[in-house]
């Protein structure tokens, strides 16, 4: 099974592993030690990603399994979901999660927001403090705005503040939403279309990180973006392409993000083209 998008699941997935890796370390301070980590990783696909040039990359199932494996915190639950019943498949199928202990994983084949209530459900379950459990979501859409469960991921994140939020996500679907929202006929005639510009207020997470646009072939530019409710150091981060929100370049790279949506700037189209 294939998946991503060429050569940029490389970049992608590169980006993705330091941020996992931190939220992980940080969970291990002694006082939150003995607690279990939750991730949660929607549209996680099959695992790995076949077409890139050279070997497969690895995919955010086994990018964060790995960044378990280097920081050695294993009292973990993760929970993946997909819609394809053929990447469930293969996922369930991948040797590293054949190794992981199958009480603290859970896959599921449906759609995003099904998942969360199950998360929620095993955090109350487990906690004596909920509001205080620790974990990470990871989000990297396919398709149109139901990629992204807007209100079930709002919720999720109100009601756990301690979830780090990582994205990663296509401009040119925010700007085919905010088309069809214009048009406003049938069932896209009440969509709401939220830009990154908003997420620090949408989701509660004042500390953001976002990279650099990067155009793929000629009609996809992603971004990604980090967010905590504590801010962390960013040591690192930089080499990676990602800058605080509220730098002189994050704010530049939002604003950039919010003229292609509006179609009022060319910026993105001069970026280069990395495929």
């Amino acid at each position: 099974m294939t998946e991503g998008q060429s050569a940029y699941t490389w970049v992608k997935q590169e980006r993705f592993g330091p941020p996992l890796a931190q939220s992980l370390r940080i969970s291990t301070a002694p006082s939150v030690a003995g607690w279990p980590y939750y991730h949660v990783d929607l549209n996680a696909g099959g695992g790995s990603n076949d077409l890139v040039p050279g070997a497969p990359v690895e995919g955010s199932p086994l990018n964060f399994l790995r960044a378990v494996e280097r920081t050695g915190r294993w009292n973990v639950q993760v929970f993946f979901v997909d819609n394809d019943l053929d990447k469930i498949k293969e996922l369930i199928a991948q040797r590293a999660l054949l190794a992981f202990p199958s009480d603290r994983l859970t896959i599921h084949h449906g759609d995003n927001a099904e998942l969360l209530p199950v998360v929620r459900e095993v955090i109350y379950r487990r906690e004596r403090r909920p509001d205080c459990a620790m974990g990470s979501i990871l989000i990297d859409p396919n398709g149109w705005h139901g990629g992204v469960p807007w209100e079930a991921l709002r919720a999720f994140c109100l009601e756990f503040p301690r979830f780090d939020l990582l994205l990663n996500l296509n401009v040119r679907t925010f700007r085919l939403e905010e088309a069809q929202k214009n048009i406003g006929r049938g069932k896209w005639a009440n969509l709401v279309v939220r830009p990154p510009a908003g997420f620090r207020q949408w989701f509660n997470r004042p500390h953001w990180m976002w990279t650099e646009p990067m155009q793929i072939g000629i009609g996809s530019t992603w971004i990604q973006g980090v967010a905590r409710t504590m801010p962390t150091a960013q040591t690192g981060y930089r080499s990676l392409g990602y800058y605080d929100d509220q730098s002189e370049r994050g704010r530049a790279i939002l604003a950039t993000f919010d003229h292609a949506i509006t179609g009022t700037s060319p910026q993105l189209s001069l970026l280069p083209d990395v495929c």
